[in-house]
C-alpha cells in the first residue's frame, strides 16, 4: 500500500513540473528549450558580433513581447516564433545582410521593412519623440538605418513581430485562424507580412514551432 502511494506522489510531481509556469498575467511561458526546437542552430552564437543570440538570450524578451501585445494563444505564438527564427537565421540576423550590403532600414528579428519601422518608431512613446519623420519615401539609406537602430536593442527588437500581427489590420483575420492552430492561419500571417508563397523552409519551422508549443 504504501509503495503504491509513493508511486502515486511521484507521479504528481512530475506532472506538476512537466506543466508550463504561467507568468504573472497568466501567459504561459516559452522556455529555451521550446525554442531550442524551432531555431536548434540557436543553442551556440558564432557570428554575426553584436547581432547573434542564443535561445537562452531570447527567451524573455520573447515573454516579455507576448506580454505586451497580449498575445496567449499557441497557435499566434508558434507562428510568430516561426517566422522570427526563420527571418533571423536561427537569431543570427538583427539586421538584413542579404544579398550585399543588404537593404537599407530593414531589420529587427522578423526583418521588418523600413516603412514598418518606422510605424513601430511612431508606435513607443519613447522613441515616437526621437524621430521626425513621417514617411520614408525620399529618405537617404543613412536616414533609413538611423529609423532602424532605434528599434533593434533587444526590447524592441524581439517585439517587432509581435508588434506587426497585432497592429496590422490585414493580419486580423490570420490571428483567428491561428487561433485554432490551423496551417490555413500560418499562411494567412505570411501572406500578410507580404510573403506570398510559403515554401517548405518556412513551414519546416512552422511544424516544428507547432510540436514544440503542442499546438
Amino acid at each position: 500500500m504504501r509503495s503504491e502511494l509513493f508511486k502515486a506522489f511521484l507521479s504528481s510531481l512530475v506532472c506538476v513540473y512537466a506543466t508550463p509556469v504561467p507568468t504573472q498575467r497568466g501567459l504561459v511561458q516559452i522556455t529555451p528549450e521550446q525554442i531550442l526546437k524551432i531555431a536548434p542552430s540557436s543553442n551556440s552564437c558564432p557570428s554575426p558580433p553584436g547581432e547573434c543570440a542564443t535561445n537562452t538570450q531570447a527567451a524573455p524578451f520573447l515573454n516579455e513581447a507576448m506580454s505586451k501585445y497580449q498575445i496567449s494563444s499557441l497557435g499566434e505564438k508558434a507562428s510568430i516564433l516561426a517566422l522570427i527564427a526563420f527571418e533571423s537565421g536561427d537569431f543570427k540576423y538583427n539586421t538584413n545582410h542579404f544579398p550585399a550590403p543588404g537593404r537599407p532600414g530593414q531589420g529587427t528579428r522578423n526583418m521588418q521593412t523600413a516603412p514598418f519601422n518606422l510605424q513601430y518608431v511612431k508606435s513607443i512613446p519613447e522613441l515616437a519623440s526621437k524621430n521626425t519623420h513621417t514617411s520614408v519615401d525620399g529618405l537617404s539609406p543613412s536616414e533609413l538605418n538611423e529609423i532602424r537602430a532605434l528599434v533593434l536593442p533587444d526590447k524592441y527588437s524581439w517585439a517587432s513581430a509581435a508588434w506587426y500581427l497585432t497592429s496590422q489590420t490585414t493580419c486580423s483575420s490570420a490571428r483567428k485562424y491561428l487561433q485554432t492552430g490551423s496551417d490555413e492561419g500560418f499562411n494567412a500571417h505570411m501572406k500578410c507580412v507580404g510573403i506570398s508563397s510559403v515554401g517548405s523552409d518556412r513551414l519546416s519551422y512552422w511544424q516544428a514551432a507547432k510540436t514544440a508549443l503542442r499546438v
